[in-house]
């Protein structure tokens, strides 16, 4: 089995949005406003779906400190997202299927390009009690409709 040496590539015409999300802390609302908190971020694609759930698929950076890393503030990044984007792009479509992803990155561990699918209760205010699941590269590529990658 060889070790992945590149990311896959993640660009499609359902690509509504790409940029960097940054929040507070470990994105708690209270921490939002308070300026005493560090700034977390990471890449954040959305993807239009018309037959199923828009995706989103949130990334983590390749740069040495980007603040609490997606995994350990999940609940809260997916509930920042879903009340800044809400309207723009889950207005007719009140779901959306949350990918986490960490991309090979150049450093001295190596690790490869992983995908996970997140899925949350909602308790009516936030999301809550994250659960993960492993997707491969040709799923991700399937559910935002790009060329799967060729074994």
């Amino acid at each position: 089995m060889t070790t992945q040496t590149t990311n896959i590539n993640l660009d499609s015409p359902s690509l509504v949005l790409d940029s960097i999300f940054t929040w507070k802390g470990a994105g708690r609302k209270l921490q939002q406003s308070n300026p005493n908190y560090w700034d977390s971020k990471c890449r954040l694609r959305i993807y239009r779906a018309f037959s199923i759930p828009n995706i989103i698929i949130c990334s983590d950076l390749d740069e040495e400190s980007t603040g609490t890393s997606i995994t350990n503030s999940v609940e809260n990044v997916a509930t920042l997202i879903w009340e800044k984007y809400a309207q723009e792009f889950f207005s007719r479509n009140m779901s959306y299927v949350f990918i986490e992803h960490y991309p090979y990155h150049n450093r001295k561990d190596k690790k490869p390009e992983s995908f996970s699918l997140v899925q949350f209760n909602w308790n009516g205010q936030q999301f809550c009690q994250p659960r993960w699941s492993p997707l491969t590269p040709n799923i991700v590529l399937a559910l935002i409709q790009q060329p799967l990658v060729k074994n």
